[in-house]
């Protein structure tokens, strides 16, 4: 064994430690354990080293019974204990029944007083293991890299607050996961004494909190036994079919002596960060989050009914007397008689406010195990404030292969193990509301939210992350919007193929698609460096999935192994280099060469990223220029958004009836993030003309190099731009996205020079048409091109916004003028007016009239002579037959057929 701290035992929810509990009893109790092939021993030496806050390793090699591999073959054993307790033990999962009944039968029976205690203060610390132990040993440790360690009391984890009173922000600013959310530097928080600032309606809420459950306890308030479903309503997560017995809502709360009211979570983490919060989390130590909310809602129902009660009697007595207490209608009637219609009016409405009157509704949403949703959580709107009630959560037991906790798992935790489940220190934080006080119970919170700022787990990552595979973008976008470091054991962690899995196939895609979401939008967002952190963690591919990565993901064209189906074939080229695989076929060697593809992908995304910043501040630098900045702006979350998938916008594949082509990064727009059908399209739009805008900057780049090569005292070339026809079609395909467009185009078109002065060859081909060389293409700055073509849109060809200009012909107008057929013709004369406006922005309405006529001429002649000509390739045909026809119609057909030959060599 290994010893971290020799400190002296303290004690633990009222539990003391014996002095025999120290690193030599634990030393040999571990001895024992290797010694004798006792359950009981391993029980022990665990209980006593997590009471102690040491780090034990404890080896079960020799043990068949117990010799495990890995934490996902492994269940925690109840210790016996009540209600408070839990099991610290570790044992097999899979078909080790009865060495587990043995060992928790042992750890009761054979073990001393004194150890037995210690097994309880173990079980309440809840054995944490290490998450990829591949050697046969189970790491516990509880501490880990914390000085102190978790608390062991509620004593040892309060914190002295202090509550100052603030009034209420202008707008909500919310958690993190809302576009408001604001990054302030919190003021450096001690382990002895933090400050707390509350709202007004946070203090309302927070009393009504208290009172419902001081009525609650001394017995004055009674909760109705049958719930309707007015009042409380499940929201999701159940099963249609439970029995109603089943059913949690209808369960009436427990008696209980003293209900903990303990904030939890984000909360506490943005009061400490001087941010506000429109989100409560309450977690309950003693019954369900629906049975303390149905408490909550009996005693508001109580209280308004004395309030009403009392309203009513006050209106009475104005009415009477002219001096209602509180009441507007008497103060109205000792000014005037005149004043008494009123008062009977308020009388009815205040009446009528009684029956209108509801209470807030309780929504019940389901435990998901299965998707990583561990606790049945009711849901309020108190005061403005929405509010999320749980019950602490205690450490669950599984069976093999299954996420889906069983009756083996205690239904209430203890403060420390819901800290030490949560994801990071920072929200592992509580505030107790009944003692006014911040609970530490990982020992680390505070220092870590306001010293280290730094995102760290409670336990060890892995066993966070494969808790809830989530997490792992949580903690980049906490990072990136709170400015904080990543501990490197999270780093490291992230990193890991089983994290990668975990997060690709049991996460909800809406679950990945909010949580990025959250990083791309909103104050101090910085997308950027998010996008970049997700690459650097090899977690792009596991977020924005390829087709095939899903179940039932598969192709109709593409049978696979002949047994199952493969998935479909994804085909085209990733920077210049051929792409065909389908995932999960095509094997093993043709999977590698496509993952070290996408790979690289990835890495030039990160690329395309660096040179946003200059591309975007010389954007923005024109437009100051300008002095009149155009309405169309740059969308910085979708810019973001195209550029780290640029890459890939050269697949596509197609879909399960193999009828329609779609492209990948469509497909991760759609499905991999669940993204809203107007980002779809966006996205979609702005890929599939990213290349004609990237060839116009390439050409405005290469007037630029000429400009730079000439000699001194020559006249300076001026920069010639582009063909208004052909930037006018292109603003009116991208519309309002054209700004975007423009930028991600110019980081492709300059990382398309920078791979040539790299070497690139596969980049060279690509670039092969260009008359630019690598070495001259660094004489221009990475946004001067961009700048140039934005200026000549913008001012020179006055296109911005021609989209909006409306035609001067529409549908009807133009069937009439030209007296046109309905049907697909039509689309063809728009078309042609579009054009026409765009080459004469000044032409008139009859300009555009007669330009339509003459285009019909023409129409029309080329129809008549497609049809001569028609014609005469048939009469051709029936000459090379020569079947039924006289000398003189065989030379007729000869003599058409020399005809047409004639015109059709002066055609080509």
């Amino acid at each position: 064994h290994r010893s971290r701290s020799s400190s002296p035992s303290s004690p633990m929810n009222g539990i003391s430690v014996p002095d025999n509990a120290n690193s030599s009893s634990s030393g040999g109790a571990v001895n024992a354990a290797s010694r004798l092939d006792d359950a009981a021993a391993v029980a022990a030496a665990a209980a006593v080293a997590v009471a102690d806050n040491f780090d034990v390793r404890v080896s079960l090699t020799r043990m068949g019974n117990f010799r495990a591999s890995r934490m996902d073959d492994m269940i925690s054993v109840p210790g016996g204990g009540d209600a408070g307790g839990g099991g610290g033990v570790l044992a097999p999962r899979q078909g080790k029944e009865d060495v587990v009944t043995m060992a928790a039968r042992k750890n009761t029976e054979a073990i001393s007083n004194g150890m037995k205690k210690n097994a309880e203060l173990a079980t309440k610390a809840n054995g944490i293991p290490s998450g990829d132990d591949t050697n046969g040993d189970i790491e516990l440790s509880p501490s880990q890299s914390s000085l102190d360690g978790p608390r062991r009391s509620v004593e040892d984890a309060s914190v002295d607050t202090t509550i100052e009173s603030v009034a209420k922000p202008a707008a909500c600013s919310d958690t993190l996961a809302t576009d408001d959310a604001t990054t302030t530097t919190p003021e450096k928080a001690t382990s002895t004494e933090v400050k707390l600032r509350l709202t007004p309606e946070e203090n309302r809420l927070f009393k009504l909190l208290t009172d419902a459950a001081e009525a609650y306890e001394s017995g004055k308030l009674t909760v109705n036994p049958n719930p309707t479903e007015q009042s409380v309503s499940a929201r999701g997560g159940f099963v249609k079919q439970e029995p109603t017995e089943d059913k949690s809502w209808l369960k009436p709360p427990p008696e209980v002596e003293k209900i903990e009211i303990r904030v939890a979570g984000g909360w506490v983490r943005d009061k400490l960060l001087n941010q506000h919060s429109c989100d409560v989390d309450v977690a309950l130590d003693c019954m369900m989050g629906v049975q303390f909310a149905r408490i909550v809602q009996s005693y508001m129902a109580l209280q308004q009914e004395e309030e009403e009660k009392n309203g009513v009697q006050d209106v009475v007595s104005a009415v009477d007397g002219g001096e209602g207490q509180g009441s507007c209608c008497g103060e109205a009637a000792a000014k005037d008689d005149t004043a008494k219609p009123k008062k009977c009016k308020n009388a009815k409405q205040a009446k009528n406010q009684k029956k209108k009157s509801k209470q807030p509704k309780i929504g019940v949403i389901g435990a998901n195990p299965s998707q990583s949703k561990h606790l049945e959580t009711a849901t309020m709107n108190i005061h403005a404030i929405d509010i999320d009630f749980v019950n602490l959560r205690a450490e669950e037991v599984y069976l093999p292969g299954s996420r889906i906790p069983t009756s083996d798992t205690r239904m209430f935790g203890t403060p420390l193990e819901d800290a030490l489940r949560r994801d990071f220190t920072i929200n592992s934080l509580f505030y107790n509301v009944r003692s006014g006080r911040i609970e530490d119970w990982t020992g680390r919170g505070l220092s870590d939210l306001s010293v280290h700022r730094k995102i760290v787990t409670p336990v060890d990552p892995h066993v966070t992350f494969h808790d809830d595979p989530l997490r792992v973008l949580r903690a980049v976008r906490f990072a990136v919007r709170l400015d904080f470091e990543l501990d490197e054991t999270i780093m490291e962690a992230a990193r890991s193929n089983r994290v990668h899995h975990s997060l690709h196939v049991k996460v909800s895609r809406e679950r990945v698609g909010k949580e990025l979401e959250g990083m791309l939008s909103g104050k101090h967002a910085r997308p950027a460096v998010a996008l970049n952190m997700i690459a650097d963690l090899h977690l792009a591919g596991s977020v924005f999935c390829f087709p095939g990565s899903f179940p039932g993901d598969v192709d109709a064209n593409k049978p696979g192994d002949g047994e199952e189906e493969g998935g479909p074939v994804v085909s085209g080229n990733i920077l210049g280099v051929e792409y065909n695989c389908g995932l999960g076929s095509g094997g093993a060697d043709a999977e590698k060469l496509a993952s070290r593809q996408r790979a690289r992908g990835w890495e030039e995304s990160s690329a395309l990223l660096a040179l946003l910043p200059e591309l975007t501040e010389g954007h923005a630098g024109e437009r100051v220029l300008m002095q009149s900045p155009p309405p169309t702006v740059n969308n910085t979350r979708l810019m973001h958004l195209c550029v780290f998938i640029l890459p890939f916008h050269y697949l596509s594949f197609l879909d399960k009836k193999g009828t329609k082509t779609i492209s990948v990064t469509a497909h991760m727009m759609k499905e991999a993030l669940k993204f809203p059908q107007r980002d779809v399209q966006a996205v979609s739009k702005i890929l599939s003309n990213v290349d004609e805008m990237a060839a116009i900057l390439s050409e405005i780049r290469s007037q630029l190099l000429q400009r730079e090569a000439q000699e001194e005292g020559e006249a300076p070339i001026e920069i010639t731009p582009p063909c208004r026809l052909r930037a006018g079609l292109l603003l009116r395909s991208l519309k309002e996205h054209w700004v975007t467009c423009l930028l991600t185009a110019a980081a492709w078109e300059n990382r398309s020079h920078q791979r040539l002065d790299d070497g690139d060859l596969d980049s060279f081909r690509a670039m092969a048409a260009s008359a630019t060389s690598a070495a001259s293409a660094t004489r221009v700055s990475v946004e001067q091109p961009s700048r140039v073509l934005y200026r000549a849109i913008v001012s020179d060809l006055d296109l911005d916004e021609c989209w909006r200009v409306p035609p001067h012909l529409d549908g009807k107008k133009m069937i009439k003028e030209l007296t046109l057929p309905k049907g697909p013709i039509v689309g063809e004369y728009l078309a042609d007016q579009t054009q026409w406006m765009l080459l004469h922005p000044e032409g008139t309405k009859e300009d555009c009239t007669e330009h339509l006529r003459a285009r019909k001429r023409e129409r029309e002649e080329e129809e008549r002579l497609a049809a001569e000509k028609k014609e005469r390739e048939e009469a051709n045909l029936v000459v090379a037959n020569g079947e039924g026809c006289s000398a003189q119609q065989i030379a007729e057909g000869v003599n058409g057929a020399e005809q047409l030959s004639k015109e059709t060599r002066v055609e080509k």
